[in-house]
């Protein structure tokens, strides 16, 4: 199945989203400039006018250094070039040149397409499923609380801190980037089930939160500061007290949104784990079309 298709390359609408076949329904793929010029989401049809492909790219608030994209092929239609069609498509479109950012399990087959275009893989998070269970396997610590424990705005503040220097080596901030991390937070947390390191002081040294917004919920965190003194073993309270909430709900697994550079985070896979499936982000660069 070699070349590329006949087909047309078009934005897509609301109408095409809600008539998508069933493997186009399986991506969250919004309709074209849904939010701004930033958003971008085109249809490949082939010459029946039957869809074959989709691609779509957006910049977030928090992350505006890059386009994070997404492409999807119908099955009986891959390996025919329309993916690659798809992607100079939407860098035609870019009104900004920045690089793209992708992310899949490491052993999805659509991590060769990338690495075709000098991709570079930014960071890796682990993919798999954690019993919660596995709490007795870590140490708690006293100076350990229900995050419920503390005003939003020391928890916003604690976030926000804690989430800007560990994306800073791999994925920085952008300058406005704060407020619209925390916007929808207290939508998407359970503060009882997560949990806060804080000192005598009354600092939070430790923040780690529960999201209940999917189907599983994902724990995510680390310390404040990148040199917390004793931040290992907060984080590991931190994390003991959680994963003891959420086994006491009824929660037997959890994922986690965590990164392998994180120091004080990734030293509790092996732990909790192991790791057996990871997360490849990817940043690349796009080939235009013309």
């Amino acid at each position: 199945m070699g070349g590329i298709y006949p087909m047309i390359v078009r934005s897509l609408t609301s109408d095409d989203v809600s008539l998508a076949p069933a493997w186009l329904r399986e991506r969250s793929m919004l309709p074209d400039r849904w939010s701004d010029e930033h958003t971008r989401t085109l249809i490949a049809e082939d010459g029946a006018g039957e869809p074959i492909g989709a691609g779509t790219m957006w910049t977030s608030r928090v992350h505006p250094d890059r386009y994070s994209v997404d492409l999807i092929v119908a099955p009986a239609h891959r390996r025919a070039g329309i993916a690659t069609a798809l992607l100079a498509a939407l860098a035609d479109l870019q009104p900004a040149p920045k690089p793209l950012i992708w992310g899949a399990a490491e052993t999805d087959p659509a991590q060769e397409f990338v690495a075709a275009f000098g991709g570079r893989t930014i960071q890796r998070a682990p993919l798999d499923t954690f019993q919660t269970s596995r709490a007795v396997r870590l140490r708690p610590h006293d100076d350990v609380a229900s995050a419920a424990a503390v005003s939003r705005v020391a928890l916003e503040q604690a976030w926000a801190d804690m989430y800007e220097w560990t994306h800073a080596d791999w994925h920085p901030m952008g300058p406005d980037a704060r407020a619209a991390l925390v916007e929808d937070l207290w939508d998407e947390i359970d503060p009882h089930l997560s949990s806060v390191a804080v000192s005598a002081s009354g600092a939070i040294d430790a923040v780690l939160l529960v999201y209940i917004d999917g189907a599983r919920p994902v724990v995510a965190g680390e310390t404040v500061a990148r040199n917390t003194a004793a931040g290992a073993t907060l984080l590991e309270g931190c994390v003991r007290r959680t994963f003891e909430q959420l086994a006491g709900s009824g929660v037997a697994e959890t994922l986690l949104d965590a990164h392998e550079t994180d120091p004080h985070f990734a030293p509790l896979f092996d732990a909790l784990g192991p790791v057996t499936r990871w997360h490849r982000i990817v940043e690349f660069h796009p080939r235009r079309s013309a």
